[in-house]
């Protein structure tokens, strides 16, 4: 069966026939008919005159103004930033029409109601805390009073959803008389169990009371400002809550814990804010931040272009939500320390997904929201027009660092800057740098292009691992290698490249390790490999939203990088392999270390043969 996106193609005319494109674009836009078209302004670039028309006829936009066009799914991909995938659900969703699956899995059904559920009881927990933010404006106005003093404003109180957890217990007292059960309330991240707090009965797996024993719940954003998380779907997920407590033993602020629809490291807070802006006025670039706050008051000086990490390091499926919005991306991390050094690491997972990076320098040890707050609007911006591309605020960096008194501190930096450099191999664009890092290290240009020629992109060059750089200056890939990695496995997946056997693969992932091990299987019983053969419900329904991820990676993409990305996850295995046998060498016996040596003499050479 023909499959369009992973969905079979019968399906996805059905969603495009339920859906009349005039009916889902009056979701964004005023349409007025003339003739057999309706137009309106396009919802892509600012204009005053309308240009954007559609042909219901034929089910088509066109843009007369940017060039854009396409079907219903395009408008809803656009304007909702979704991929295909997700814009054909949604879609799915407004007709009602169910999605497929190739069975019907018990489990299956079992955990996409669980879910669904999850979601309920965290929409009804944002509501009643929004509702108790705004019940104590008059009576005990403290929390509110504490919001204004930080420049929030009512309006933004609203656009945010930030509410108020003013006791132990209310949030439970209410979702249980909305029939959700303990086993639910703690599955959502909602409530939380102690020693302390108000005492139900034990909770079995299926939600019912048990009298045999007995546990504590709590509401886990108890006596806090909660500020809501959404997802990209524009559902509640989780909550920060902000104490307003003095004592120091307590911490000033408190996410949500993991759940199966909060995972902080796949969080982008600020997204549902974003996405209702698109749709009035066209997004140039995105300001990333660390925190909630910072998010708030950037939207309310006029920023709504901006978003949080929520305080987590930059990841590949970071980039690719920005990238959903636009590809330009300003990293405004915090001025201290620990926030230049985050930015430094994260700007080369951006740019290795393609996105155009800039780095806003903040004052030393001052946050985005402290600076707007203390300079203003106007201010901001003037730092945000001083930003500079990533590459340059890493050299610049490098050299505050460096030492430069003798010639061993010149070398050093001379090899660090050739590392910084080396994404730009095969790049016109190298020969800008030469110069800047010639006349700083005091080596000649052509001296400077011959360490990064000669610089591996990706080798260690004595800069310590991820977690440990004490500057944030790592080699390009040693952060974000997953990146090529899915290369490799999209390539495989979509059927667009056969596996090789006897090609060892390193995999940073259990689901990348997963895919390629049924594609092998397949191999090995000298079958050939279709996608159509991978069974989706053996997965949860995490992985499934990557999986969907991978099946939608551009063939174009995969092809132009596929064997480049291959050698990367060779040398990947050879390096694993190199490291246990060093690990080997530095136990063994003296007698014993020659045979190890010359092992890892081997794979060293055959990493040479891999470039």
């Amino acid at each position: 069966m023909k499959k369009i996106g992973g969905f079979p193609r019968e399906f996805v005319d059905e969603v495009k026939f339920a859906n009349n494109i005039v009916d889902v674009a009056s979701r964004y836009m005023q349409l007025r008919e003339r003739g057999r078209q309706h137009w309106g302004l396009c919802p892509f670039h600012h204009e005053k005159t309308p240009s954007f028309a559609i042909n219901e006829q034929q089910q088509f936009f066109k843009c007369f103004g940017c060039g854009e066009s396409g079907t219903v799914i395009t408008l809803v991909k656009q304007m909702e930033s979704l991929n295909f995938p997700e814009a054909v659900e949604k879609l799915a969703e407004w007709a009602n029409i169910p999605i497929p699956i190739k069975s019907v899995d018990p489990e299956y059904l079992v955990k996409k109601k669980h879910r669904e559920r999850i979601l309920a009881c965290l929409e009804e927990a944002r509501k009643y805390y929004v509702g108790r933010l705004n019940h104590c404006r008059g009576a005990a106005p403290a929390p509110v009073d504490y919001l204004h003093a930080r420049g929030i404003t009512n309006e933004l109180i609203e656009k945010f959803s930030i509410g108020l957890s003013d006791s132990w217990d209310g949030v439970i007292t209410h979702l249980k008389k909305l029939g959700f059960t303990e086993r639910e309330m703690l599955d959502s991240g909602v409530v939380a169990k102690s020693e302390k707090g108000r005492i139900y009965d034990a909770i079995t797996p299926d939600g019912d009371i048990s009298s045999e024993r007995r546990v504590r719940l709590y509401d886990a954003m108890g006596e806090r400002i909660t500020f809501a998380i959404f997802n990209i779907y524009g559902s509640c997920i989780g909550f920060t809550g902000r104490t307003l407590s003095d004592k120091t033993d307590i911490a000033k602020y408190r996410n949500t814990s993991q759940t199966i629809v909060f995972d902080k490291s796949n969080i982008v807070y600020g997204i549902d804010v974003l996405k209702s802006a698109k749709r009035t006025q066209s997004i140039d670039g995105i300001i990333v931040v660390e925190g909630n706050v910072d998010v708030i008051t950037l939207v309310g000086a006029g920023f709504v272009n901006t978003l949080a990490i929520m305080g987590t390091a930059l990841t590949p499926f970071h980039a690719k939500v920005f990238a959903r919005f636009s590809p330009n991306v300003y990293v405004c991390f915090d001025g201290d320390d620990s926030g230049q050094k985050a930015a430094l690491r994260g700007v080369d997972i951006l740019a290795k997904e393609g996105l155009a990076v800039r780095v806003i320098q903040m004052p030393k040890n001052i946050d985005p929201d402290s600076f707007v707050t203390q300079n203003g609007a106007l201010a901001f911006q003037q730092l945000v027009k001083d930003a500079k591309p990533y590459i340059d605020h890493k050299l610049d960096y490098l050299e505050k660092i460096s030492d430069f008194d003798d010639n061993i501190g010149r070398a050093d930096y001379l090899k660090r800057a050739g590392t910084i450099l080396a994404p730009l191999k095969g790049d016109p664009t190298l020969e800008l740098y030469l110069p800047k890092v010639s006349n700083v290290s005091g080596i000649s240009t052509d001296g400077v292009l011959r360490e990064v020629m000669g610089t591996e992109e990706g080798r260690g060059d004595n800069l310590s691992p991820a977690e440990n750089s004490p500057d944030g200056l790592l080699p390009p890939a040693a952060v974000g290698g997953r990146s090529y990695e899915r290369i490799v496995i999209s390539g495989l997946i979509n059927g667009l490249f056969e596996i090789d056997p006897n090609v060892e693969l390193q995999f940073s992932t259990g689901l990348h390790r997963k895919l390629y091990d049924i594609i092998l299987l397949y191999r090995e019983q000298d079958k050939q490999w279709r996608q159509s053969h991978l069974e989706i419900e053996d997965f949860d329904e995490e992985d499934v939203e990557k999986i969907k991820n991978i099946l939608s990676t551009d063939d174009a993409e995969v092809k132009r990088n596929y064997y480049d990305a291959l050698r990367k996850m060779q040398k990947d295995a050879l390096d694993a392999r190199i490291a246990t046998l060093t690990a080997k060498f530095n136990e063994a016996k003296s007698a014993e270390k020659a045979q190890y040596s010359q092992l890892i003499k081997v794979l060293l050479h055959e990493k040479r043969q891999l470039k």
